[in-house]
């Protein structure tokens, strides 16, 4: 069962990275964008602190991209679908700032984690410790 939960997991978690590295690039110039996909082919050293605020941003990230797609898919008109996903995006960079983490730092682990099994293998480590403990704090509150 474990093995299934984290197969599925990273699964997610290659699959939400690059999600998030998509978002996260929608936001740069094109220099940076230079410089990022320079230093995604580069061993970058992340501390374990850097991780846990990575994950940090990254679930909440996610939790914003799911609230906000409902919404998009019901907008209606493309006006509207327009100022939601740039709405979702204006939180989702906030929810980054907030998690203790540069926008670039976030940008350079995702793609790092996309290329680098060790480094996403810590990650998805603590994506499962974090989802788990989340899980149990709600079943106490419910």
């Amino acid at each position: 069962m474990k093995l299934i939960k984290t197969t599925l997991l990273t699964a997610a978690l290659t699959a939400g990275l690059s999600a998030g590295a998509a978002i996260a690039q929608e936001t740069n110039t094109q220099a940076a964008k230079a410089q990022e996909q320079q230093g995604a082919t580069q061993q970058i050293q992340i501390s374990e602190k850097q991780v846990d605020q990575f994950v940090d941003a990254y679930l909440t990230v996610q939790l914003i991209g799911q609230k906000y797609q409902a919404e998009i898919q019901a907008a209606g008109d493309q006006a509207k679908a327009k100022d939601l996903q740039q709405e979702a995006r204006e939180k989702m960079q906030t929810a980054i700032s907030d998690s203790g983490i540069a926008m670039q730092k976030y940008r350079e682990i995702s793609l790092a984690a996309n290329q680098d099994e060790a480094l996403r293998g810590r990650i998805s480590e603590k994506l499962t410790v974090e989802l788990e403990s989340r899980q149990q704090a709600q079943n106490v509150d419910s």
